[in-house]
């Protein structure tokens, strides 16, 4: 398919007229601004797709005009006493850094939204300290090994289910509870060089058989 040259003279062509100017009004909900290009002189203006800063009144901002009514912005150029920038992307925007690396960096940095998802094959955290709020977690994992030189932990309710369980702890193992209950549906052994069980009021044992000795 062959596209003509006078085919290309025939379309009309708009001049575009770049420039500088001053944010008046900003409606950030709708991205259409009121600017100052000149003496009383105020132009509408709407947010290219291209400006990812958001514009705000007493910017500096670069635009570009038809001629006519309509013009972007195109770029944020100056913010008074350097307040903050917020970068605004429509939805669906992908941040992609193909066969490389992505970096973020800031003394503190904040994720917030409603849903949040990682997928990695692998997952590194390194952090001097954690500190984690929530309602309610879920984890399933294959093999997990935690390694840690004090370790506390406080909760309401704690239940856990295994099929298997072995602990194994070099030095005192203390267990105060008001009540204590062990079930064995067929042997608990207990067995130490000395074994001492003691009761203020009531010590039972009842068996079938009982063998001392």
């Amino acid at each position: 398919m062959t596209i003509k040259d006078d085919v290309i003279s025939e379309r009309p062509r708009t001049a575009h007229s770049p420039g500088t100017a001053l944010v008046k009004e900003a409606d950030i909900t709708q991205d259409r601004f009121v600017l100052e290009t000149g003496p009383q002189t105020t132009q509408q203006a709407l947010r290219a797709r291209s400006c990812l800063v958001q514009p705000q009144a007493g910017d500096i901002v670069a635009f570009i005009a038809d001629g006519e009514s309509s013009a972007y912005v195109t770029a944020v150029l100056e913010r008074p006493n350097g307040a903050p920038l917020t970068l605004k992307l429509p939805p669906g925007t992908v941040i992609h850094a193909e066969d490389g690396a992505l970096e973020l960096r800031a003394d503190t940095l904040a994720f917030r939204a409603r849903a949040l998802s990682l997928e990695s094959e692998q997952a590194h955290l390194n952090v001097e300290q954690v500190v984690g709020v929530g309602q309610r977690a879920s984890w399933s994992f294959g093999a997990v090994k935690f390694t840690a030189d004090l370790m506390e932990s406080f909760a309401e309710r704690v239940l856990q289910f295994s099929r298997w369980s072995q602990r194994m702890v070099d030095g005192p193992d203390q267990v105060r509870a008001r009540q204590i209950d062990y079930r064995a549906e067929q042997t608990m052994q207990l067995q130490a060089q000395a074994l001492i069980a003691s009761a203020d009021k009531l010590f039972k044992a009842d068996s079938d058989q009982i063998h001392l000795g």
